[in-house]
């Protein structure tokens, strides 16, 4: 039996919620980073060996960049909570945390330095360790009936939320030093998380039936759930929500560079405000809210809402563009909690760490495919990427629909 198959009461369980949304908000924290940072480095007329490596198009290698952090988060989601499972939410969570100040300082010192290659590496290991999300999502849910599903859930994704908020804004405010030192106050950021974990989360159960690592990584890692019949809708509409999430996340920075003439400053300002508007619907709304209505009912219609404004932001300048593209964090917020609260309430005998990783790995891979293939439609313009982001949310929207007119049982 893992360590944590005992279902745990905690002692202080609000304090717990507390810990679990601070780690995930610095460890999302660092996805959200270099997005001020990159846009102008990339959409700079001044060519060097970092912005220009090997004569490749700076969009490709921007995709390339923002690509290789969600690439190597999509791994750590695999495993990383299904192995909290067995081994304990604290050890795993414990190293994933040391190993992700190491990437961090390992990527202020490739930028510095202007060797791309090396930058991509590190940002590569820094999403490895960041996969452990699926754990502090999955410790969150641990935390029911002592604190109700939804309100946890719902803060644990403010906290998520604020993450977009603090990485862009520390990103935009700290680059005038150096576009390097943003990561390395991530680095110091991540210390006092390990401190956090190790005073206030409970010890981990010792192992009745320790088995060899590599059989416990194959067999119980978050990809095996993709295969379940079960979950193919939910598989599917996870995916295609994140392509077109992400479509909108990685590249409106570069549609308000080019349609609006903004600086980095004004980047990490505005997506300070569309976080802390999610933030505070998530916080506030869906955590008193959220149980008012029914959960796969409702992420369907947020998302079409998501998919609406999407189309629409592209047509959108001036003041506007500022307001319709805050609004757009609304009904993404109100998604998110529904679609998580119903993946567990429906399939947490599967594994709390399972599917919150399964969860985080289809959201990594998106980020993954999005930020590729955006590179190619970026040369078409920004505009497109955004309306690439609406199709796949609709589509989205679509298979939660199938999934609500399935039979019961």
């Amino acid at each position: 039996m893992s360590s944590s198959a005992v279902s745990v009461r905690y002692a202080h369980p609000q304090a717990v919620l507390w810990v679990v949304c601070l780690i995930g908000l610095i460890a999302v924290a660092g996805i959200a980073l270099p997005y001020p940072i990159l846009a102008p480095l990339f959409a700079a007329t001044t060519h060097n060996d970092f912005n220009h490596w090997l004569g490749i198009a700076p969009q490709i290698l921007l995709g390339i960049a923002l690509a290789a952090n969600p690439l190597g988060m999509l791994f750590g989601s695999a495993t990383l909570g299904a192995l909290s499972d067995h081994y304990g939410r604290r050890r795993v969570l414990a190293l994933s945390l040391t190993l992700a100040v190491a990437g961090y300082l390992g990527s202020a010192w490739a930028l510095a330095a202007d060797w791309y290659p090396g930058f991509v590496l590190f940002r590569f290991l820094t999403g490895l360790c960041e996969g452990s999300v699926s754990i502090c999502r999955a410790i969150a849910a641990d935390l029911h009936p002592q604190i109700e599903r939804t309100k946890a859930i719902s803060w644990m994704n403010s906290a998520l939320y604020a993450a977009w908020l603090v990485g862009p804004l520390l990103g935009g405010l700290t680059m005038h030093l150096g576009n390097h030192v943003p990561f390395l106050i991530a680095a110091l950021a991540m210390l006092p998380c390990l401190l956090l974990l190790y005073f206030l989360l409970p010890p981990d159960l010792p192992l009745s039936q320790p088995q060899p690592f590599w059989r416990q990584l194959r067999q119980h890692n978050s990809l095996n759930l993709v295969r379940l019949p079960l979950l193919r809708l939910v598989v599917a509409a996870q995916l295609l929500y994140t392509i077109g999430l992400n479509a909108f996340y990685e590249y409106y920075p570069l549609w308000l560079v080019e349609q609006q003439q903004f600086s980095g400053l004004q980047i990490g300002l505005i997506t300070a405000v569309l976080c802390a508007v999610m933030t505070t619907v998530s916080a506030v709304g869906m955590a008193r809210l959220g149980t008012r209505w029914p959960a796969l009912r409702s992420a369907k219609c947020a998302a079409a809402g998501v998919a609406l404004m999407l189309v629409l932001l592209p047509f959108t300048s001036g003041q506007l563009a500022w307001v319709w593209l805050v609004l757009c964090g609304v009904p993404n917020a109100m998604f998110s909690a529904w679609f998580q609260v119903y993946c567990t309430e429906q399939y947490g005998e599967l594994g709390l760490g399972r599917v919150m990783g399964l969860l985080t790995l289809l959201m990594c891979c998106g980020n993954v495919i999005i930020a590729l293939a955006g590179g190619v439609i970026a040369l078409l313009g920004a505009s497109w990427i955004l309306w690439t982001g609406a199709l796949f949310i609709a589509a989205a929207a679509w298979a939660l629909r199938q999934q609500e007119l399935k039979p019961a049982g």
